[in-house]
């Protein structure tokens, strides 16, 4: 062999030549060693392609973060019919799968769902939802969905409740069924009278003391009434009508009430009005009227240090339960808790008066933002604000808020953009709105971890939008579980970034879902503060699930 290898004209090619012209004439006359030859022809080609992902992915010159971002840029190659924009990762367990967004997708903060929907399955009813929400989630016509759990009372259905969401295929099979389930309601309805189309009419108001956080006497009136009208129904949004051409009403608990008129003229036309939304915040989210003063603890490790003595923690009978005080004495008192989450505290100071603190502990060192704005809370939710899908007027409230240190309210977000409700909102159109009241806030692009901590570290805060799917929720009670999400649905969604851990692992968001100051069951134990405040969502599953490679950066009041 030695002597053949040595032999001129021979080697290591020859060699390989000789073997694949054997090997050739074995595949070319038989069958079966075709097969085989192109099967491993097939395996060999997916081992290689799978060797160059966990390469990228291993790589010490490719963070794992970055992973999203290459995925991004080499997503041009199913660019060249311009029918695939972007490229996100799915939020399976394993993160395999990809999923594609066409272009107006990416631009708003609503869209189409993402789960399964080939088959049905079950939806469990959370606390503060409502039949109509979920199936505006899904896509589904309210009175079909409750057609298809025979419900028959949709506004009674219980939290826990099981509700079967049905395949796009299914919905499609009942259409008929349903149909006919419906002409029979009609025919054993009583005759209905025949009326008129309703034409419409434009309202209007004006408040005095509005954004006193004591209430407001609102005036409504009529724009350009028709000179015929006879007769006025006022619905004012907190249960009273009024039947006067212009009414006042005065409004004093905090939440947003919509208000429309309907009219009728002499030829007995009915008229229906747009709208109103009268917004009443609740006194601590305005820092000229809050006697509440708000601090964040970012860490475990941190202290709590005042001038006085504190002498009741909310929901606890001992303070020694959840304060170490160990380190007190008689000048200050310094406590560190026990346990991270919120607290409402109150401290009865050196003067003799009593101070209500809403505490939130960090359950791992984190970096947040909002430390210097004690009496503050800028956080907003989206619920009972006028429409069912608020989110990004509420980050642009939010962001309007942290870049001007006043309150503006959601409603007059969504009255500036002059969005109805019927639709997403788009990134352009929440940066015109908070750039509209004084704030320096621009786009700049969003890859990787670091360009979020930029953000942060700058004393600024970042809009973003991205698929809710992608994000797992709590795997325990939310109200004690920071970490994921605490509703299950699979929309476009608008949150704001406002801090990060200290390890990059998590980013912590202020997610304006579900509820609002007056009707709300998702209050953590401070009694003021939303379980959409300061959640903790994975850095990886938030950048996998972007509807945009981009965020709305807003500086912080100077």
């Amino acid at each position: 062999m030695i002597k053949w290898l040595s032999a001129p004209g021979s080697g290591i090619l020859h060699i390989l030549k000789e073997i694949f012209s054997r090997l050739w004439g074995i595949i070319r006359y038989n069958p079966l060693f075709r097969k085989v030859a192109f099967a491993s022809c097939i395996t060999a080609l997916f081992t290689g392609a799978v060797f160059l992902v966990l390469f990228a992915v291993t790589s010490p010159e490719l963070p794992p973060e970055n992973l999203f971002s290459v995925i991004n840029d080499i997503s041009g190659i199913w660019e060249s019919d311009n029918s695939m924009s972007h490229v996100v990762l799915s939020s399976d367990d394993d993160w395999a799968s990809l999923t594609f967004f066409d272009g107006t997708e990416l631009e708003t903060g609503t869209g189409s769902q993402t789960q399964d929907r080939s088959r049905d399955f079950e939806y469990p009813v959370r606390p503060g939802e409502t039949l109509s929400e979920i199936a505006y989630s899904y896509d589904i016509p309210y009175d079909f969905l409750a057609w298809y759990n025979k419900i028959n009372n949709a506004n009674r259905i219980r939290v826990g409740t099981k509700i079967i969401i049905p395949s796009l295929q299914n919905i499609e099979n009942n259409k008929q069924e349903y149909q006919q389930y419906k002409s029979k309601q009609r025919q054993t309805a009583a005759p209905a009278k025949k009326t008129k189309p309703a034409r419409y009419i434009g309202i209007a108001y004006e408040s005095l003391n509005n954004g006193t956080g004591s209430g407001v006497t609102v005036h409504f009136s009529i724009v350009n009434p028709p000179s015929d009208l006879r007769s006025y129904e006022w619905d004012l949004g907190d249960g009273k009508r009024s039947f006067r051409e212009s009414p006042s009403n005065e409004y004093s608990q905090p939440r947003t009430y919509p208000v429309r008129l309907t009219a009728q003229d002499n030829a007995g036309n009915i008229y229906r009005s747009n709208p109103l939304y009268i917004d009443i915040p609740y006194p601590a989210s305005m820092a000229e009227y809050s006697t509440t003063r708000f601090i964040t603890l970012s860490s475990p490790d941190d202290y709590f240090v005042v001038n006085g003595d504190i002498i009741k923690i909310t929901h606890y009978a001992h303070i020694e339960d959840v304060l170490d005080l160990s380190e007190s004495d008689q000048f200050l008192t310094k406590a560190r808790f026990k346990k991270n989450g919120y607290f409402g505290v109150t401290v009865r100071e050196n003067n003799g008066r009593d101070q209500y603190y809403s505490i939130f502990v960090s359950p791992i060192p984190t970096m947040h933002v909002d430390l210097a704005l004690s009496n503050f809370n800028w956080y907003r939710t989206q619920f009972n604000s006028g429409t069912p899908s608020n989110c990004g007027p509420a980050s642009a409230s939010m962001g309007i808020s942290w870049g001007t240190g006043k309150y503006f309210p959601v409603s007059a977000v969504r009255e500036s953009i002059g969005w109805q409700g019927n639709g997403g909102t788009s990134f352009d159109e929440l940066l015109k709105v908070i750039q509209s009241q004084g704030v320096s806030a621009d786009i700049q692009p969003l890859k990787t971890m670091q360009d979020v901590k930029n953000v942060i570290d700058s004393g600024s805060i970042a809009i973003i939008l991205f698929l809710t799917d992608g994000v797992k929720s709590a795997r325990h009670d939310p109200g004690f579980d920071l970490f994921g999400k605490y509703y299950n649905d699979s929309v476009g969604h608008y949150v704001v970034v406002k801090g990060y851990s200290m390890n990059g692992e998590y980013l912590v968001i202020h997610d304006p879902i579900p509820s609002d100051w007056n009707s709300n069951s998702f209050r953590y134990a401070d009694e003021i503060s939303m379980m959409g405040r300061n959640r903790y969502f994975n850095t990886n599953e938030v950048l996998r699930s972007l509807r945009r490679g981009e965020m709305i950066v807003v500086p912080g009041l100077n």
